[in-house]
């Protein structure tokens, strides 16, 4: 039923999605696409909130009646990333481009929000076949990470009761049409660090009389190169890289500063997590000692959250997408290294993320995300939107039973482990006010 309804409005999906292409809009900038969402749920006579700096909020009530009424949360983001986009994708010209120099829709969610918005059609169209409440949740900023907060912080506010929440990313890494689905941990958590040493300036000719903070980086390198051979279990999943060095801008001149950048995921927070919080930091601390030099954290941000899956939800959605795509396109997913707001949403609500392949040879869809070469198969939003419904309703019908998950109608503590002020959080939920 849902796989044929999607068919029948592909055009629909495909419309909306090359129109977001076209205008794609940087995170906090998504006026135009905050537009178009809303003009789309206004045709459909869907219900909205508009939460200022945070997005877009749809709601859609069944009628069936039932004695335990459950709500479920989808997610679609809506910002664009800063790249230019060629003309032609892996090998072929591009079907529509962005009319926005320096930016486009590398990650894919033009092509989230066309399948959350053709599924909330189909849903409005079929609300006597379920019970409970549907939330559509537009995420403005998902790659500053910031629009998340305003989002929750209106949930919040407003007393709404949530009980699951999903959302979908297209993936490379699986043939188009393909739901990726896997149970736990899927998507990483990560740590953002911005460090500066600063040691003594002096000329080339003489760097006795310096002290260059380039020695106390490559001590430093070299540690944080051993450390996760030395510190962690090799059955522990994480990566780290540094990504920016800067220092100097003369060739004979000895600069009495460095700056350094990176990020480290894992998924296992407690463990891992802020395990390498501690022992990085600890690492950058007496190696800079041992140089002489001054170490400025400038950025060292704890631990962020991983997006865990709730292992139901995982296993309701295997079997609802199987009957309805066939076994063919639904896969196990492998665990990505990759980060997404939507685990802050994974901490408040039982979660389920899933990918969605979109890797056509022939079409030349395939390069990696945050890639200017990269493109999707307009097709696999077919399978995309089907998913979605079916599993909504199955999921709405279902007696399915969910453990809470840790902030769970405590949004104030989640800010506050995310290291916000109360000065901070205040100021969130005085913004949605306005």
């Amino acid at each position: 039923m849902f796989l044929e309804k999607a068919n029948e409005l592909f055009d629909y999906t495909v419309d909306i999605r090359r129109k977001m292409h076209k205008i794609p809009e940087l995170a906090g900038k998504e006026e135009e696409t905050v537009k178009l969402v809303c003009q789309k749920l206004g045709q459909m006579g869907v219900s909205y909130d508009i939460v200022n700096q945070g997005g877009i909020l749809g709601f859609i009530d069944g009628n069936k009646n039932n004695n335990n009424p459950k709500t479920i949360l989808l997610r679609a983001d809506l910002d664009a990333l800063p790249f230019d986009e060629p003309d032609n994708n892996l090998s072929k010209p591009r079907i529509v481009k962005s009319k926005n120099e320096g930016v486009m829709h590398a990650c894919g969610h033009d092509g989230h929000t066309s399948i959350l918005l053709t599924a909330a059609r189909i849903l409005n169209e079929v609300k006597d076949d379920f019970a409970g409440s549907v939330i559509l949740c537009f995420e403005r900023g998902e790659e500053s990470g910031k629009g998340y907060k305003y989002l929750l912080a209106y949930l919040d506010s407003k007393n709404i009761n949530i009980d699951a929440c999903y959302a979908i990313h297209v993936s490379p890494d699986y043939k188009s049409g393909v739901m990726a689905i896997g149970a736990g941990g899927i998507n990483a958590g990560s740590l953002a660090f911005d460090i500066t040493i600063k040691g003594n300036s002096g000329h080339g000719s003489r760097p006795y009389e310096a002290n260059n903070p380039l020695d106390c980086f490559v001590d430093i390198y070299s540690g944080l190169k051993s450390l996760r051979m030395n510190n962690f279990s090799p059955f522990d999943p994480m990566t780290y890289s540094i990504g920016v060095v800067q220092m100097g801008n003369k060739y004979n001149q000895i600069p009495d500063k460095l700056r350094f950048r990176g990020s480290m995921r894992f998924f296992d927070r407690e463990k891992v997590g802020y395990k390498f919080y501690e022992d990085f930091k600890s690492l950058i601390i007496n190696k800079s000692k041992a140089n002489n030099c001054k170490v400025i954290f400038d950025t060292y941000t704890k631990p962020r959250f991983p997006i865990i899956n709730d292992l139901n939800l995982s296993a309701l959605a295997l079997t609802s997408m199987t009957d309805e795509l066939g076994e063919d396109f639904v896969k196990e997913a492998s665990p990505s290294m990759g980060s997404d707001t939507f685990a802050t949403y994974s901490y408040q609500w039982p979660s389920l993320y899933i990918m969605l392949g979109i890797n056509n040879e022939e079409k030349g869809s395939g390069a990696a995300l945050h890639s200017p070469k990269f493109d999707l198969d307009e097709k696999a939003l077919i399978h995309g939107t089907a998913a979605t419904a079916r599993f909504v309703v199955d999921f709405l019908n279902s007696d399915i039973e969910l453990a809470d998950r840790p902030y769970k109608n405590r949004l104030r503590d989640f800010f506050i482990e995310e290291d916000r002020s109360d000065e901070e959080i205040e100021d969130i939920y005085e913004t949605i006010t306005r």
